[in-house]
């Protein structure tokens, strides 16, 4: 946008939409270049989700059910992930000895492997598409993106 451009492009556009569709826009570009990234080590971002959450996870061990809060998808979307992944021999799914409906999911030792592998170069990729915004742009992004998110929960 040049200098003194008006954000409006059409009149009939609220800024609302206009903002809508910039993060929309913003969405899918650093989805995509995410994606590219990970696409090297031959995973897609949900399943790099699942493999830092039970990775980075206190015991290493995590539910079907907490890996679903952690990535915001749908139970049958994290049963597709954690499918795909154990067929890869990154996890291995086993039922709980105290309650046999509750489904643990770990890292195999290839999964370790794969994770320490990934997560110090995605890290350091991630942080240098965010460096184009500063420490104060990053808290405002991190705030505005968490007020919508809170305000479409309600």
């Amino acid at each position: 946008m040049q200098k003194g451009e008006s954000l409006r492009v059409k009149a009939e556009e609220s800024l609302e939409s206009l903002a809508w569709r910039t993060y929309a826009k913003t969405y899918r570009a650093v989805y995509a270049y995410v994606n590219s990234d990970l696409r090297q080590y031959g995973l897609t971002p949900p399943q790099y989700a699942v493999i830092r959450s039970i990775g980075t996870s206190d015991s290493g061990v995590l539910t079907m059910s907490e890996i679903g809060k952690q990535m915001v998808v749908t139970y049958a979307n994290v049963t597709t992930v954690v499918d795909n992944l154990e067929k890869l021999d990154y996890v291995r799914r086993t039922r709980d000895s105290n309650d046999r409906r509750c489904i643990m999911v770990e890292l195999t030792p290839a999964g370790v492997r794969l994770f320490k592998k990934i997560r110090e170069a995605h890290v350091k990729e991630i942080e240098k598409l965010m460096k184009v915004l500063s420490g104060q742009e990053l808290e405002n992004l991190i705030r505005y993106a968490d007020k919508l998110r809170e305000r479409a929960e309600r």
